[in-house]
Order: C-alpha cells, then sequence, then structure tokens
C-alpha cells in the first residue's frame, strides 16, 4: 500500500466541518468512492497521537491531483489535521480497501448516510451524475453546523437533510422527513435501482430493518453501505477491525469498507 505526502492547498471552514484540499496526484488517480485512507496526524517529530484517523474522501480529481477530505475535528487527532495550514506536507497511506460497486443498468441511485462515511457518498454522488444517473441523498446529522453544504454536490443531486440526529437516518430512507420530489415523496426505497449507504455500527440493525421493509424484492448488490469504524494498520494484520458478516469475520480495511447490506450482521 503506497505512502504519500499530500500538501495542503486549501482549508476552508464551513460551519463545524473543514474543508481540506490537498495535492496528491497518485492517489488521486487511485482513490475511488467508498474506499478509505489512513492520515497521521502528529507532526513527525512526535508519534502523539500514534495510530493513523480513517478517512472517506469526498472528491478525488486524476486531472487535478486534489483529493478533497471533509474533516469533523471531534477529537484530537482531526483537530490537528483539520489546522494545518496551506502548504503543509501530510502523511497519508492509501488507497486502502475495497469502494462502491455501480452497476451498469442503475439510473436512480439512493445515497443515504450519517456520520464518518458522509464524504464518500458525496464521492459517490459526483462519479454518479457524470455517468448520467438520477441521485438523490439522504443525510441525518446531529446539527445543521455539520451537514455538507450544498454546493459540493453537483446541482442535479436532490440533497435532502436532517439535522435533529444521526438517529433519523432510517426515517428519511422510510420518507418521513421529506419535503418533496413527486416521484420520491413517501417512497425513496421503491423509486431507486440501487442504494448506497455510509453508517456507523449503531444505525445497522434500523437501516437494515428500513430496507427490508421498504423493498418488495432486495437482491444482493441492490444495497451496499460504506461501514465506518477504526482501521489501525489497513493492511489486515493488527486485526482491530472485524465485522461480522453472514460468513464470518471479514476485515474493515481488506474486505470492506464497503460491504453488500445483506452480508451483514446487525
Amino acid at each position: 500500500m503506497p505512502y504519500h505526502e499530500p500538501i495542503v492547498v486549501e482549508r476552508r471552514q464551513l460551519g463545524a466541518l473543514t474543508l481540506a484540499r490537498w495535492h496528491v496526484p497518485d492517489l488521486a488517480r487511485a482513490m475511488r468512492p467508498g474506499q478509505a485512507m489512513l492520515a497521521r496526524c502528529a507532526p513527525p517529530e512526535s508519534d502523539d497521537p500514534l495510530l493513523r484517523r480513517t478517512l472517506f474522501p469526498a472528491d478525488a480529481d486524476p486531472h487535478t491531483g486534489v483529493v478533497e477530505v471533509l474533516l469533523a475535528p471531534e477529537e484530537r487527532g482531526l483537530a490537528w489535521l483539520a489546522a494545518q495550514p496551506s502548504g503543509a506536507r501530510l502523511d497519508v497511506y492509501g488507497p486502502v480497501g475495497n469502494g462502491f460497486t455501480l452497476a451498469e443498468q442503475t439510473r436512480n441511485l439512493l445515497l443515504a448516510g450519517a456520520g464518518p462515511t458522509v464524504p464518500a457518498l458525496l464521492f459517490l454522488a459526483r462519479a454518479a451524475v457524470a455517468r448520467g444517473v438520477a441521485v438523490v441523498l439522504l443525510v441525518a446529522a446531529a446539527g445543521a453546523d455539520v451537514l455538507p453544504p450544498p454546493f459540493l454536490l453537483p446541482s442535479d443531486v436532490e440533497y435532502l437533510t436532517e439535522a435533529s440526529g444521526e438517529a433519523t437516518l432510517p426515517a428519511l430512507l422510510a420518507g418521513a422527513h421529506l419535503a418533496g420530489g413527486p416521484a420520491l415523496s413517501g417512497a425513496p426505497l421503491g423509486w431507486a435501482d440501487q442504494l448506497c449507504l455510509g453508517l456507523t455500527a449503531p444505525l445497522l440493525a434500523p437501516v437494515i430493518e428500513q430496507v427490508r421493509a421498504g423493498t418488495l424484492r432486495w437482491e444482493r448488490g441492490f444495497a451496499q453501505t460504506a461501514l465506518a469504524g477504526v482501521m489501525p494498520c489497513g493492511v489486515g494484520t493488527c486485526l482491530s477491525c472485524l465485522v461480522e458478516t453472514r460468513n464470518g469475520a471479514r476485515l474493515r480495511c481488506k474486505d470492506g469498507p464497503v460491504f453488500d447490506l445483506r452480508d451483514l450482521r446487525s
């Protein structure tokens, strides 16, 4: 797995979030939506904090060589990373794991998520729109200041949010909080050819229940999720990122971080 030394080229504050753009051409060419990267969050002379932080890029442009990250600096490692100014050189390796698979026949794509994996959905939305796919993105968050702003998305994406808590995501999928869109009102799951999610562990069970209730046929490949969580080594050695599936334990860093939702045990 290659190591990279991105150079910070831009940093902007967006509410409680920090948008950072890093110039790192090799990584920008290699990254796919849903894959992760692991960032060192300390200066070269320090090992504190020791563990790298898992990041899901919000975009990677192979033409400009820029990778875009959206940071919620709620803990000291991410706070250090978010504070790095333009011109700073960082230490990142990746890409880690497997990303989303968008089926050739998909024409209507529903994206939904909460937590650290939401940037992966922004990345996927851009890739899907470039393919001519109709995209709806649903995001639940603990407050309006931690919602990605609409300008980060292509204008063709229908973007619906709920800022009263991440636990409202199943209700968003059910259509309970949708504000408009005659094709979607009350039935986002029925509209979608494919569903791609970004979830934390507490959301797995209620989202699986809602998907099961909201689809007539839930075939393999219909629903995928990027699963948030630590990936300390990123190469499958430490066994600290085990995920329970119907086929036994799997590693988030090698078998994921994107899994077929049907395979996950809630």
